[in-house]
């Protein structure tokens, strides 16, 4: 006989059935429309609770034993020696000797160049040889006297060489370019070391016209006067202060004062040499430059900064600024300083 305790699913049909007779006596009271929906309830609630029941049957509630898991087993570590370190001892340390180098110094007055001693005798001094300078610009002359030609200005503040003088010691001859020789009156300069300087010979002074007396032929008309050197020479010039140029300039002109256009003048120092656009408003290069200058005037801009030389300044002959076909002056030395960096020179021509 089949036992409604084995089968659980069985009594709760037999509840279910129960239910439903009492649903359906209850049921025939109430409302048509309320049927379908007693009914899916009750289905729904069946559903629910056979699955949780059906679930506490099949659960097993004997208890399990853990299984204990063996404890670890730890093997100790061999003892390591201990090491003692020593306590460093600071070293000093002890300076290694290094050879210093000794300077020769020169010997003066013809010895010989060797190491430095200790002699209590202190070296021999140089001695300045004999020069002068002018407190203002003086007149540089070919002889040792105001009848002789101006040839060059001597700067302010410029020192210079005195390689000889006159029978009385009233003129100083200096160098002032190359081979070319001046000389300089004593009496405007302030000359120095003048003990040792030799006699130096000079030419005869030149005649003036004032002098020269001229024997007019007698069956003829008088001869016609010198024609000078060179077509073009120096009348006069100056330096000018300024730092940020070197810069040569002036005016050329004719014996009657009028202008001369055309002429180009050279500037040298050592190797190095600039020659200037034409003088006046004639213009030549690139860009024209000297197109816009006053009639007879010329200009060299050498630098943006002064160089300091004897420079040599000449009339010349050019057709493009860079070679020269004729020197048409002598050559004629200017000196350049820091202090005096712009130079005036004008010039005249002769015919």
């Amino acid at each position: 006989m089949l036992s409604v305790c084995t089968y659980p699913n069985l009594r709760g049909i037999i509840k279910l059935a129960f239910i439903l007779c009492n649903v359906i006596d209850w049921g025939y009271s109430m409302k048509a429309r309320y049927w379908s929906l007693a009914i899916v309830l009750i289905l729904i609630n069946y559903l629910i609770f056979a699955t949780l029941f059906m679930r506490l049957v099949e659960t097993d509630f004997t208890g399990r034993r853990a299984t204990r898991m063996p404890e670890p087993t730890f093997t100790p570590a061999p003892a390591q020696p201990i090491t003692i370190v020593p306590t460093p001892v600071p070293v000093t340390p002890v300076p290694t000797p290094t050879a210093t180098r000794v300077l020769a110094t020169p010997q003066i007055n013809g010895g010989t160049t060797g190491d430095q001693t200790n002699s209590p005798e202190p070296a021999a001094q140089s001695v300045n040889g004999p020069e002068l300078v002018s407190p203002g610009p003086v007149n540089i002359r070919s002889g040792p006297g105001l009848d002789y030609d101006v040839i060059g200005t001597l700067n302010t503040n410029t020192p210079m060489p005195i390689v000889g003088r006159n029978g009385d010691g009233s003129w100083w001859q200096i160098k002032i370019a190359n081979d070319t020789l001046g000389w300089v009156s004593n009496s405007v300069v302030q000359a120095s070391n003048t003990g040792n300087v030799p006699l130096a010979e000079a030419s005869s002074p030149p005649q003036s016209s004032a002098s020269v007396q001229v024997q007019p032929a007698a069956d003829g008309p008088s001869p016609p006067p010198a024609k000078p050197q060179f077509q073009f020479e120096p009348t006069g010039w100056w330096g000018d202060t300024n730092y940020g140029l070197t810069r040569f300039l002036g005016d050329i002109k004719d014996v009657n004062g009028n202008p001369v256009n055309g002429m180009s003048v050279r500037a040298s120092c050592g190797d190095y040499s600039v020659i200037s656009n034409p003088s006046g408003p004639v213009g030549r290069g690139r860009y024209d430059e000297s197109a816009t200058w006053p009639p007879g005037f010329y200009d060299i801009t050498v630098d943006t900064k002064p160089i300091p030389c004897l420079w040599i300044l000449s009339v010349v002959d050019t057709d493009d600024g860079e070679f020269v076909k004729a020197v048409l002056s002598d050559s004629f030395p200017v000196q350049v300083t820091t202090e005096d960096s712009i130079i005036v020179a004008n010039w005249r021509k002769n015919w």
